[in-house]
């Protein structure tokens, strides 16, 4: 009975010793698939987090964006609505008589009435057949003299210089526009032919004179 008994004592304690070597690897476990998860779940928040900011930052730059181009967009149809101004006007002449001084021109401005001939045979603004310089002479361009920026043209011709240099056929034409609500110095100094092929001009003074009386810096 001795022997009977100190073995199924050995079994209970067996037992128990398997029943808690159990129990620990099951709580072992569940720890380590509550922490696995806790991670997943934060990189879950911060994937979304940042896709939340880029958004925000997006948006943000879209944002920027449209304010740029509708702040664009109201200086031109404010432009439109007014016109190329008498004090635009005076402003670009004496800049022209100041330029045309330093270079030792003498330029004449179009009054809006008497046409301004060129050494070459051009009047303006009777003669607004042309061609952009580059381009295909089958490519005219929408070009002609309109002040207050209300007829169709691509190129609304504001102001007109011209400067016979003395040499046949040689002047220098300055053709003021606005194209798409900004400012474009155009010059003409073609010399044969009828046809009139013109190009921004590469006079930097020029450019940002006009420029800035555009956009009322001066």
């Amino acid at each position: 009975m001795n022997k009977v008994r100190k073995i199924c004592l050995i079994i209970v304690a067996c037992v128990l010793v398997i029943a808690a070597g159990v129990m620990v690897y099951l709580t072992v476990q569940s720890g380590k698939s509550s922490n696995s998860a806790s991670e997943v779940a934060t990189s879950k928040t911060v994937s979304k987090n940042k896709h939340k900011g880029s958004s925000t930052s997006s948006s943000s730059s879209s944002q920027s964006s449209s304010s740029k181009e509708s702040s664009s967009d109201d200086q031109s149809s404010k432009f439109a609505q007014s016109g190329w101004s008498s004090d635009q006007k005076a402003q670009l002449a004496s800049f022209m008589n100041r330029f045309g001084t330093k270079m030792k021109q003498k330029y004449k401005e179009y009054n809006g009435q008497e046409s301004i001939e060129t050494l070459a045979g051009e009047k303006y603004p009777d003669d607004f057949k042309m061609y952009s310089d580059n381009s295909k002479k089958t490519e005219t361009i929408n070009i002609g003299w309109d002040p207050s920026l209300k007829k169709d043209y691509d190129y609304h011709v504001v102001s007109i210089f011209n400067c016979n240099v003395g040499n046949p056929e040689q002047h220098i034409t300055y053709l003021f526009s606005v194209h798409d609500g900004q400012p474009v110095a155009l010059v003409d100094q073609t010399t044969n032919g009828s046809d009139c092929m013109v190009k921004e001009t590469a006079n930097q003074e020029v450019r940002t004179a006009f420029a800035n009386i555009f956009e009322g810096n001066n």
